[in-house]
């Protein structure tokens, strides 16, 4: 996990930049007490499609609430892992084997894996619930399918892979101890001072 940000992303293809897929936090909902719903928003870049078996997993989705995770669409299984065995992760962050992937896996026909480039895709409506409400970053990975040029290698129909960085679920952010002591010392001086009002009133009363 990283520090606090908010839902930016640097996405970095392994295929080159226009490929790319953007994904970012869409919302958090406040369901109750420790319940918090994170709705993800993504863009499939003008070279990408998908075949069946291409994924999409978010990396140590702390807090995760066992069977919570969903999708909108029937063409894209939603599961969770510890591990994921693609073994690829953005620079700088890992895959925490004690903390949950979320883990979308496309299951339809073939989309946009040939005769591109197209107009960017946006997809949305994937997400889960977490007993936290705060925000971290940690890692996302894709492997969606180029579409172009046709007929040669490394074109059409052959994977493209993804890394990048996404808004995930962490600990509401606690005081540091100065700003405790800032806090209590706040107080402190309050409190004397309404006492020697207190005082000053009755002596004048």
């Amino acid at each position: 996990m990283k520090k606090w940000l908010l839902a930016a992303v640097a996405a970095v293809s392994l295929t080159g930049p226009a490929s790319a897929t953007v994904l970012t936090l869409e919302n958090i909902t406040t369901n109750g007490s420790h319940d918090f719903t994170f709705t993800y928003q993504g863009t499939l870049g003008p070279d990408e499609g998908v075949r069946s078996g291409d994924r999409l997993i978010i990396y140590d989705f702390l807090g995760y609430i066992p069977g919570s995770i969903f999708t909108p669409s029937a063409d894209l299984v939603a599961t969770t892992e510890l591990v994921s065995p693609s073994g690829l992760v953005t620079p700088g962050f890992d895959d925490n084997p004690t903390l949950t992937n979320l883990v979308f896996t496309y299951v339809g026909p073939d989309f946009r894996n040939t005769g591109g480039p197209f107009s960017p895709f946006d997809f949305d409506g994937l997400g889960a619930r977490s007993i936290y409400g705060g925000m971290s970053q940690d890692a996302f990975f894709t492997r969606s399918t180029k579409n172009n040029p046709d007929g040669v290698p490394g074109g059409s129909n052959t994977a493209v892979y993804t890394l990048g960085q996404v808004t995930v679920p962490f600990p509401a952010a606690v005081p540091e101890p100065a700003t405790w002591a800032m806090m209590l010392g706040g107080f402190g001086v309050m409190g004397l001072s309404m006492r020697r009002r207190k005082r000053v009133l009755r002596v004048t009363a």
